[in-house]
């Protein structure tokens, strides 16, 4: 009865608020069932939640707003919009935990459904094709996966990219940037993408420069000019405030890490361009987009198609071409810093579904205004509004779909649970011997043999923030010899591959197969094995310093 009284908006808005608790309240049952209990896999995802709950531990010794100016202006590389929101998060909730932390990311999803549900209506006079892009978001692989840069994964991917989609749809509120209100709102969209994840920055600023070109062969040129500016400094704010401070640590990580290092030629591809683009072609259209996401897009326009050749239609409409060119910028300009990028990774592309996005809904603005809907045939009439049920049906039932399924088998269970006893061992022995930051060597680069997943483990598991020094390894790069026997000297713990299948991966991870008798004979002599255990698919000896208890 409620919902009679309401407006067709506020019924929209109503209806829209609940399917996006729906989604965060499974969302969150899931993860907190699947993934918050086991280590954090993924070397970035340590990272990022060991800078959140160091940021919780701030707020329990000096307060709330100490701890966010401490986290927003820390010294970063990647990005700091993650520990701010995280303590924010963990402040809400009353304590630090992997599924509070993991939340942000479905939050991050939501806004971007919200963006496209109030932008697309707005642009495009269809209220339909804003429920599509609503539901065509759940459609997507990428984020429902259990794999790296995932929703499930603590890391900058899966924000950037929801994101960089929230900051797509401000783009079309601005009409082509004759709006200055909506320009200086995408210009903080912008801002706020680039806090998140710096790398943002390098597709930001071609892309003002791109819709600089663009308004110059345009009209309006002044006005256009003018809020395009407004844009530029809105964006630029956050920018000075945090990007900045942080100018040296990104050079080092960026350039040097992925360009002029020797581990950045241990990472490189050694793609050509022709490579490069077929290497984000597949990945996006496998991993990021998805069979459901193809295959919803594809029956839509199916669907437009074979209305558009039922009577009455309408003449021919022209293309929206600031649509059209925001949907072209946001793919293609990612596209093209990525494939220059010496390094590949499937997990950065989610900032190119954005782009995708737009594109999809623009044809089917398009393909929309070909027909009268005005007409007295009532099977046109219900054509928009069953082509939304079907892009929510569709979303819905897979987004369901993915998160019911059980992501890891039994053996997969086993082994985490072991990584959890390991912890548990090392937390133990650590406090028994009064070190606060025992220091910890593996000869393979794995996520669960990092000390820093040991570190994020002993925090969640016990609350007791006890940071393993990492002394190896140091990177991917192989090491001097003599530089393996010095780190090695300075361990209290060190994880030894007795058995594994190959050679390694990493540089790093085959000097220490070549070193492995010299090394297991060192441990036998200087150290005291504690146990040899299997661990996914490998067999490992654990050993500590003598004198540890």
């Amino acid at each position: 009865m409620i919902a009679l009284g309401l407006s067709s908006t506020q019924r929209t808005w109503l209806t829209a608020l609940l399917l996006m608790l729906a989604e965060f309240l499974v969302f969150d049952r899931m993860t907190s069932r699947h993934h918050a209990h086991f280590f954090p896999r993924w070397t970035d995802q340590t990272q990022y939640l060991a800078e959140a709950y160091a940021g919780y531990e701030d707020l329990r010794a000096h307060g709330l707003w100490h701890a966010l100016r401490a986290t927003l202006t820390n010294q970063a590389a990647q990005g700091t919009l993650h520990d701010v929101l995280a303590v924010l998060a963990f402040w809400l909730v009353g304590s630090p935990s992997r599924s509070a932390a993991l939340s942000l990311n479905m939050l991050a999803f939501l806004a971007w459904q919200a963006a496209l549900l109030a932008a697309v209506p707005r642009v495009s006079g269809s209220r339909p094709l804003g429920w599509i892009g609503f539901g065509i978001l759940l459609c997507l692989a990428g984020p429902w996966t259990v794999d790296a840069g995932s929703a499930v994964d603590f890391r900058l991917d899966h924000g950037a990219m929801c994101l960089v989609g929230v900051t797509a749809a401000c783009a079309l509120l601005t009409a082509g940037f004759r709006s200055l209100g909506w320009s200086v709102v995408f210009g903080v969209a912008a801002g706020v993408t680039v806090i998140g994840r710096f790398l943002t920055g390098a597709y930001f600023a071609p892309i003002f420069l791109v819709c600089t070109i663009w308004i110059l062969l345009g009209d309006s040129r002044r006005l256009r000019l003018r809020n395009l500016l407004a844009a530029g400094i809105a964006a630029a704010v956050p920018f000075v405030l945090t990007v900045w401070p942080n100018r040296f640590s990104i050079y080092n990580y960026y350039w040097v890490g992925h360009v002029t290092s020797v581990e950045a030629d241990a990472r490189a591809s050694g793609l050509n361009p022709w490579g490069a683009l077929e290497f984000i072609v597949s990945h996006v259209g496998r991993e990021q987009l998805g069979l459901c996401f193809g295959g919803t897009a594809a029956a839509l326009i199916a669907l437009l198609l074979v209305a558009g050749h039922l009577k009455p239609r309408r003449p021919p409409p022209a293309a929206d071409g600031n649509w059209l060119f925001f949907g072209l910028v946001f793919l293609l300009v990612p596209a093209a810093v990525l494939c220059a990028d010496r390094q590949k990774s499937p997990f950065v592309l989610g900032v190119l579904v954005p782009g995708v996005v737009l594109l999809l809904l623009w044809l089917w603005a398009w393909l929309l205004r070909r027909i009268d809907f005005d007409a007295s045939n009532p099977i046109l009439r219900l054509i928009p509004a069953g082509l939304a049920v079907v892009a929510v049906a569709a979303g819905g039932q897979y987004f369901l779909r993915r998160q019911l399924a059980q992501p890891y088998d039994q053996q997969f269970l086993a082994d985490a649970r072991k990584v959890n006893q390991l912890a548990d061992y090392l937390d133990a022995t650590a406090s028994a011997a009064g070190l606060a930051s025992p220091r910890i060597g593996a000869d393979q680069l794995l996520d669960f043999l990092d000390g820093r997943t040991m570190s994020v483990l002993c925090y969640e598991r016990h609350g007791t923030w006890r940071w393993f020094t990492v002394a190896l390894p140091v990177g991917v790069a192989a090491q001097t010899d003599d530089f393996i026997f010095e780190r090695l000297q300075q361990c209290d713990f060190f994880l030894l591959t007795d058995e594994m299948s190959g050679r390694g991966y990493y540089p790093y991870d085959q000097q220490m197969r070549r070193l492995h008798p010299i090394v297991k004979t060192w441990c036998e002599e200087h150290l005291r094995r504690v146990e040899t255990f299997p661990l996914f698919g490998r067999t490992l000896s654990l050993y500590q310093r003598r004198g540890l208890p």
